[in-house]
């Protein structure tokens, strides 16, 4: 599979707005897009999961205890009881009444606007595909497939995401160092490696490059995290202050790397 388009005509490493612009509004939520959005940042990092009723929703805490008035596992909730739900007014007064966010609405939202990262979240013992495959089949309802890619922690996820979709870009995440990466994104039919910075190297990153592959630098707040990563040619990072990251950017314009140079 070609490499696609997702990350073509960005000017460097790709500033992705984790749970949207999440320092400044409640993560995961339309207001945290939008304002990840105004901060500059090329991509919005978002987090999915299924309702009881088989509806694909933006959410990243497989319960709702934390970000919103509810208790108990998502997955317990259909979509119209979780929409009844507050998503705002935990993170501050200003955002009471904030909805969970369907990605439906996120990606006719985003469409030409944004490109996505879309994180599936699933329980460890669940083994079914549907999450992969209805919100692989959603991007490309969407014509979001060059504009979007499809990652995970789950690898069993990242490879269901091609009985749906052939052309979106997959990610595998992983949270430990990989001993053969570009063994491993083969085996799954995936094109991103996204991985924290004490796993990655230049000489890791160029042999990822000149495979076909794309590196995603995982999500750091350190503007020194991300110095690193920018002077390796790492293709983007997550953050919650997209903003500081932008403006870190545009202030080390000599360390920085094309991210189209090598297609």
């Amino acid at each position: 599979m070609k490499r696609g388009t997702m990350f073509k005509g960005l000017n460097g490493i790709a500033v992705g707005a984790h749970r949207g612009a999440s320092a400044y509004a409640p993560e995961n939520t339309m207001a945290a897009f939008e304002r990840g959005l105004a901060c500059g940042a090329d991509l919005i990092e978002l987090d999915v999961q299924l309702t009881k009723d088989g509806e694909v929703v933006v959410f990243h805490d497989l319960t709702v205890d934390k970000t919103t008035n509810g208790h108990g596992p998502l997955h317990d909730y259909t979509l119209a009881e979780l929409r009844a739900l507050d998503a705002g007014s935990w993170f501050s007064k200003d955002f009471t009444g904030e909805l969970v966010p369907t990605l439906e609405e996120v990606l006719a939202w985003a469409r030409d606007r944004i490109r996505l990262s879309i994180e599936l979240k699933q329980p460890a013992d669940r083994e079914d595909p549907a999450l992969a495959h209805r919100t692989a089949r959603l991007v490309a309802e969407h014509g979001m497939n060059g504009q979007a890619q499809i990652m995970s922690f789950r690898h069993d996820l990242v490879k269901a995401v091609r009985d749906m979709n052939a052309d979106v870009l997959t990610a595998a995440i992983c949270a430990r160092e990989v001993d053969k990466p570009i063994e491993l994104l083969e085996e799954l039919g995936a094109q991103i490696l996204n991985t924290p910075l004490q796993f990655l190297s230049k000489d890791r990153v160029s042999q990822l490059h000149d495979r076909g592959f794309y590196v995603y630098g995982s999500m750091s707040d350190d503007p020194a995290v991300f110095v690193q990563l920018m002077a390796m040619g790492v293709d983007a990072m997550d953050t919650n202050v997209p903003d500081v990251m932008v403006e870190q950017r545009r202030n080390n314009r000599t360390g920085e790397v094309s991210i189209g140079a090598s297609q």
